[in-house]
């Protein structure tokens, strides 16, 4: 059995790239950020084009080679990330499939797990699937638990099928047998028959995407992928023609949901790993801004807030925490994602009166386009909470929103008085309501995101990014006891920088579903060299000319106790699995389940569902000497906000004036290019090394 895992190293590429691009398409704006050899890094804020997501990037990469020349450009090292297939997926505006399921099973989709999403509503109904029961077909053939076969797959009905499903349009057809995680002969074979018969055909085995027990899961996953696909497959080859045409010639890479990085040409064969894409970014980007700012370790509850959402994630121990329980519109998740929970309170949340006469706030979103009223001057946009950080003094028409863009108060107070008119409240009311409302919604939505990971939140402290994150992180941070919030040096577009100095990384499983007492001997080593091996390969051929300075792999066993709907993971290392000592074993899963439940059982029979491993390809440093573009200067001042339901004047600071040790007390308004950050009263900020700013609370008394 090998005892390491990765491709060669060469010690002369140690460092890593020196020169690094990272992207992330958001709603409203697509975030650049830039490194040239020399140590500068340029922030860009570009605005975003939904109807063609890769068109912001590319106008993008025009302004970078302008600044820094299309020469340097050649042979960067770049990282997306974005949030369309995300979109994709909510919206329902993905391809139309097709799918072949055993005999007995064209109701999967429509049983589910049978559970309704809130049992204390009525009108609570499962979610849509996204293959309706009418594009279903079911195929004779059957496998026993074991992978045995029971009935031989029925050619004949797989080539009637296919006939059926392409007569009525389906694009992309669907396999998913029982007991395939097992044994996936029978998808296989049937998939050879569509290839050969069907030429421009896509089929889609659930055994390659995500060979794991549970069908319905296994099912819905592997619909997601090729529900999404085309639009993918789509937006890589515009994106990377574009790019060849600018002079880009080194591999495009994307952004997975572990919060790693792949090539962008494997991301778009399975974009299922890469549906958080772009708030796994994020969160892997506010880990490393803590580790920059001397926060080693850390534990930490991650707020980003963008034009459409506000993002939650939580990192453990300096590693974003990662989970395959995630859901996305209701629908299960198998892939290992970095956890992240999200609502509709952006900027461009939509302010509306409910039939009831009660102020709201989102999930509705105007986007980039028409954008919040204050964008223009329509007399008929809707009000955004955009809007109401503008007539709050939080935002102010003389500093350009990403540097770009000119914000009309005017607008602004015309919008939301038509909110107002209908329920007897000013202008200035409906922004204050709107922003109470906000942090209400996010203190529950973190509230119940950091008890499901078991966080007590006064022992964690905050990163706050995104365009808004700074603008509302200390007025969340008091209603969840947080004392201390870090703002990094650019946190408008950290997301950006995420991606760019993600690391190669990869999820990989192997069934076993075995009792611990059952396992035949040399199993779990067979399953481990079988992960190796092919975490090995994978890692290769994502390294393609971006050179590693080092692998690492972490290996997990998950297990749980006979009868449990859940599972345990485990961390193994190469002893306990050569040793396959099963005493051994059962006391790793008996302690893990103690911290993670409170309570074990010793006697109780144990299973041991999968062996899972977690493989990252180290690219090495990707730093900077200064930042430029972001951190302007500008003259400090004085304006007027509305807080805390009285008006206040506070200074209005430039973040580019800040230096190195400085104490600013709040209330106090700080601006730079990409962000606005809000310091309440009962706060201060201070400026730490790299330029990291930190909010805390009750250090000024």
């Amino acid at each position: 059995m090998p005892s390491s895992y990765g491709i060669a190293i060469d010690p002369a590429h140690g460092q890593g790239p020196g020169c690094f691009m990272g992207v992330d398409v958001g709603g409203t704006f697509t975030d650049l950020v830039f490194c040239s050899a020399d140590g500068e890094l340029h922030c860009l804020k570009i605005p975003s084009t939904p109807s063609a997501p890769g068109s912001s990037t590319l106008v993008g990469v025009d302004e970078i080679s302008a600044i820094a020349g299309s020469t340097s450009l050649r042979d960067i090292h770049h990282t997306h990330s974005n949030t369309l297939a995300l979109n994709t997926l909510i919206e329902r505006s993905g391809a139309r499939l097709g799918m072949l399921v055993t005999e007995g099973f064209r109701d999967i989709f429509e049983i589910q797990r049978l559970a309704i999403p809130d049992p204390m509503r009525y009108d609570s109904r499962r979610p849509l699937p996204i293959i309706p029961r009418m594009s279903i077909r079911e195929i004779p053939e059957r496998l026993d638990s074991s992978g045995e076969v029971v009935r031989p797959l029925d050619a004949d009905s797989v080539r009637a099928a296919a006939a059926d499903l392409t007569a009525i349009g389906v694009q992309i057809i669907v396999i998913c047998f029982l007991h395939s995680f097992r044994n996936p002969g029978h998808e296989l074979a049937a998939k050879e028959l569509l290839l050969r018969d069907y030429p421009g055909l896509v089929v889609e085995c659930s055994s390659e995407i995500w060979p794991q027990a549970r069908e319905f899961e296994r099912a819905t996953l592997t619909a997601i992928n090729a529900y999404v696909r085309p639009r993918i497959e789509s937006y890589v080859g515009e994106l990377e023609r574009g790019l060849r045409a600018r002079g880009v010639m080194s591999s495009a890479r994307g952004s997975r949901s572990n919060g790693g990085m792949e090539l962008l040409s494997s991301m778009a064969r399975r974009p299922a790993a890469a549906l958080f894409s772009g708030p796994a970014a994020g969160v892997a980007g506010a880990a490393a801004a803590a580790l920059d700012a001397g926060w080693k370790y850390a534990d930490l509850m991650t707020l980003d807030v963008g034009g459409t959402s506000a993002d939650i994630g939580v990192v453990r121990a300096g590693k974003p925490v990662l989970s395959s329980e995630e859901h996305i519109a209701d629908f299960p998740i198998l892939i290992p994602t970095v956890a992240v929970s999200a609502i509709g309170a952006g900027g461009g949340s939509i302010i509306w009166i409910d039939g009831t006469g009660s102020l709201k706030v989102g999930p509705r979103s105007v986007g980039s386009d028409p954008g919040p009223a204050c964008y223009g001057d329509n007399p008929d946009a809707l009000p955004a909470l955009t809007d109401a950080f503008l007539l709050a003094g939080f935002l102010s028409q003389d500093h350009k929103l990403g540097d770009r863009l000119t914000l009309s108060l005017d607008s602004a107070i015309r919008a939301l008085k038509r909110v107002g008119d209908r329920i007897g409240l000013s202008p200035g009311e409906v922004a204050d309501g709107a922003i109470r409302i906000t942090i209400a919604m996010m203190t529950a939505e973190a509230t119940a995101t950091l008890a499901r990971r078991g966080v007590d939140a006064p022992e964690f402290r905050m990163v706050a990014y995104g365009g808004a994150g700074p603008l509302l992180a200390a007025l969340l941070a008091e209603e969840i006891y947080i004392d201390t919030v870090l703002i990094p040096p650019i946190p408008g577009a950290l997301s950006a920088l995420g991606a760019a100095r993600a690391d190669i990384e990869g999820d990989f499983m192997r069934p076993i579903y075995r009792p611990l007492q059952d396992l035949r001997p040399g199993e779990i080593r067979d399953r481990y060299d079988e992960l190796a091996t092919q975490m090995s390969d994978w890692l290769s051929d994502e390294a393609i000319a971006l050179p590693l300075v080092g692998s690492s792999a972490r290996f997990f066993l998950e297990m749980r106790y006979d009868g449990q709907g859940f599972d345990v993971p485990v961390s193994v290392d190469q002893e306990a699995i050569e040793k396959e000592d099963k005493t051994e074993l059962a006391r790793l899963f008996h302690a893990a389940h103690q911290l993670e439940f409170g309570h074990s059982s010793q006697t109780a029979r144990i299973w041991v569902k999968e062996m899972r491993s977690h493989v990252v390809g180290h690219v090495g440093e990707r730093r900077w000497q200064r930042i430029v573009g972001s951190l302007e200067s500008a003259p400090s001042r004085t304006r007027k906000i509305r807080l805390r339901g009285r008006e206040w004047d506070v200074a209005v600071m430039s973040r580019g004036n800040l230096s190195e040790g400085q104490v600013v007390t709040g209330p106090v308004i700080v601006e730079q290019m990409d962000t606005t950050t809000l310091v309440p009263d009962g706060w201060t900020a201070d400026i730490g090394a790299g330029g990291a700013m930190i909010l805390r609370r009750g250090a000024a008394a």
